[in-house]
């Protein structure tokens, strides 16, 4: 049922040539369109400008940028690990050091000590010999 589409202010006089009704052309999908929905224009992507660039960047540019970050944090790490293994290795040594200096001072008071103890007994020993009390 189609319909010319005319005004009726319009008067036949005034126009020169009669008027063709507008034609709209109708493209079904590509699976076919419901019946009543032939005027309706086949969906497209939706497009959204507020995606981050990340995301829109292609895969394989992603993957190398995040070798890339991957990389300098494995040097990262490595500086760390051999700065933590120096700090250590000094405490270590200064630990040790501590040790050694703490048991020679140990083994020195020991020695001071039986050396006294050891004076002591010789002492009494000549003082029970007959030459020496006569």
């Amino acid at each position: 049922m189609s319909l010319p589409l005319s005004h009726p202010e319009e008067s036949p006089a005034s126009s020169s040539a009669p008027r063709d009704p507008v034609l709209l052309s109708v493209a079904p999908s590509k699976n076919g369109r419901t019946a009543g929905k032939a005027h309706k224009s086949s969906k497209t992507a939706t497009r959204r400008s507020y995606i981050s660039n990340s995301i829109k960047t292609p895969f394989e540019k992603r993957m190398e940028k995040e070798k890339e970050r991957e990389a300098v944090k494995q040097v990262e790490r490595e500086m760390k690990d051999e700065a933590e293994a120096e700090r250590e290795r000094k405490r270590t040594a200064l630990k040790e050091r501590r040790e050694r200096q703490a048991e020679k001072s140990r083994l020195e008071a020991m020695a001071a000590k039986m050396s006294a103890k050891k004076l002591q007994r010789l002492r009494k020993r000549q003082g029970r010999s007959k030459k020496i009390n006569g």
